[in-house]
């Protein structure tokens, strides 16, 4: 995804989802008073809950995780991985960054190969 603003994101998303052109139906889809969503969408208010944001991203057919990186949020469930385990979560995104690993390609490589070693402690 282009970096953009949350708000313009959104509005963005919305406009060219042909379900939700209308800034009310939108924002009835996903549980928002309109002047709330517009806020938003002007860069009144910041980004919204995580609740809101994945109906957000379900609503425009996006990826959650994509849209909470636009947010500036980082989801829950990362949050109580890293909160149990803080040295160790620390220790495999600072190697990561040392390998320059970067782009979706070398992410998945990462998850195969975690995947494949699981299957063997089974």
């Amino acid at each position: 995804m282009k970096e953009k603003i949350f708000g313009q994101l959104i509005r963005e998303l919305r406009i060219n989802q042909k379900d939700y052109n209308s800034l009310r139906e939108f924002a009835r889809k996903v549980g928002l008073s309109p002047a709330y969503l517009s806020r938003i969408e002007n860069q009144k208010e910041p980004p919204p809950s995580e609740s809101i944001i994945e109906r957000m991203a379900e609503a425009l057919g996006i990826d959650k995780y994509e849209l909470f990186s636009q947010a500036g949020k980082i989801p829950t469930e990362f949050l109580e991985t890293f909160q149990k385990n803080p040295k160790s979560v620390a220790s495999f995104m600072r190697r990561a960054q040392e390998y320059g690993i970067e782009t979706d390609k070398d992410w998945k490589a990462i998850e195969d190969t975690l995947s494949r070693m699981k299957r063997k402690m089974k």
